[in-house]
């Protein structure tokens, strides 16, 4: 009884913390995902490796498979929602993935394409990971890494 009421004032406090996103599920591991998860794969569509971008505006295109992409907060094993790092470097995996507006996308609603705006001319590196609705990336990592340019 004293567990149930332990979680009962803690998740909502923990869920409030991370922008209304639940935390993982009681007994439940940040990252532990299921057998489904280990052959999970995320492709970085566009922009392509070594492509050349005209303008400040790139749109980012995500597949997926071996995991269902759902909006965060959920944690059904063998699920998960996209992050992106452009020019950044990720975080340990033992930690949530931080928001850092324009560099780290948290991509919670379960979308598979994202724009950012106002990228700089030059080299840049773009990172997608799958985490799981906690933003714990998922266990083995699943990962997608290109480099681009902007023009």
């Amino acid at each position: 009884m004293k567990n149930a009421l332990n979680l009962a004032i803690l998740l909502p406090l923990a869920a409030a913390a991370c922008g209304g996103d639940a935390p993982p599920a009681e007994g439940g591991m940040p990252g532990a995902e299921s057998a489904m998860t280990s052959n999970a794969m995320v492709t970085i569509v566009e922009p392509t490796d070594g492509a050349m971008t005209m303008g400040s505006s790139v749109v980012v295109r995500l597949e997926v498979s071996g995991v269902e992409i759902v909006p965060a907060g959920e944690m059904a094993g063998g699920t998960g929602h996209h992050h992106l790092y452009l020019d950044a470097d990720l975080t340990p995996p033992d930690e949530p993935v931080p928001t850092v507006p324009g560099s780290i996308i948290h991509m919670g609603d379960a979308s598979a394409e994202y724009t950012f705006e106002g990228v700089a001319p030059g080299e840049h590196r773009l990172i997608a990971v799958v985490a799981d609705g906690a933003h714990f990336p998922l266990q083995p990592w699943v990962v997608d890494t290109v480099t681009f340019m902007v023009h």
